[in-house]
């Protein structure tokens, strides 16, 4: 996603997203030529969040409605006392995830911009999951209003949960998960249904945490290197001041290769 603002005000916190972008890849290693395919570039131009056109439009749905809304260039999440959530798809359809064959890397990109972030503390309750909701029993949301604790009964996946602060509180705020516990309805509300894979960076020098008003930019990578091994790469960077902050696993026992969704659960 590019251009996304999270601010709190009043107890509440606001996402304004202008751009989601996905890419399908492969890097051809004879000829080092790059061949990609945008599967999604949403800008939110026409000030509607309820179309679905990829690679131009994804529709976004959300727990509660009246949290999410869109304006031209912008989508604004708001969170209250309460949870919430909020879910996209990226391919044309539920029967055609984006498979991931030996050499193939997704890509997601968000850009975001935060208001007034929050104090320190421990929390790592920002989360943001790359999914395959293709291959589950929950068929694709058309329409907002649905539990936050829902959407995920088979649903495959990878997520980043995020320290969010001012002030990391560790060394190591980002948390790359795995979701084993893929019966279970609940998404991201349960973290006991995720696996950590890794923490990290493990230095938070040059990106001690998070400022209102900074451009940031997100970037999710998903590179298959074997039948049963999967390179996981999720990269925050400062665009004000160029720093950057970078955690890394590979999953030698990946089962799932196939994606179509976003989901969102700050």
């Amino acid at each position: 996603m590019s251009g996304s603002l999270f601010r709190t005000e009043a107890g509440r916190l606001v996402a304004v997203a202008g751009r989601l972008f996905l890419a399908l890849g492969v890097l051809a290693a004879a000829t080092l030529s790059v061949r990609a395919e945008i599967l999604l570039d949403d800008t939110w131009a026409d000030s509607t969040r309820t179309d679905h056109n990829p690679p131009t439009e994804s529709a976004w749905y959300a727990s509660t409605g009246s949290q999410l809304t869109a304006a031209t260039n912008a989508m604004t999440l708001t969170v209250g006392s309460g949870s919430v959530m909020a879910i996209t798809y990226f391919t044309s359809n539920s029967a055609s995830p984006a498979q991931l064959e030996l050499g193939d890397t997704l890509t997601v990109t968000f850009a975001l911009t935060f208001g007034t972030v929050a104090a320190p503390n421990t929390s790592q309750g920002w989360r943001l999951a790359l999914c395959n909701f293709a291959d589950s029993s929950v068929p694709w949301l058309t329409s907002d209003s649905y539990s936050t604790s829902s959407q995920g009964a088979g649903v495959q996946g990878y997520a980043l949960f995020q320290n969010m602060g001012t002030t990391f509180s560790s060394a190591s705020p980002m948390d790359v998960r795995k979701l084993t516990n893929v019966p279970d309805n609940a998404l991201l509300s349960s973290s006991g249904d995720w696996t950590s894979l890794a923490t990290g960076p493990g230095n938070t020098n040059a990106f001690p945490g998070f400022a209102s008003g900074t451009n940031y930019l997100l970037r999710l990578t998903l590179h298959r290197t074997a039948t049963s091994s999967l390179d996981i790469t999720v990269t925050w960077v400062n665009l004000d001041s160029g720093a950057s902050l970078t955690t890394a696993v590979t999953d030698n026992s990946a089962t799932n290769f196939r994606f179509d969704g976003v989901a969102l659960r700050p």
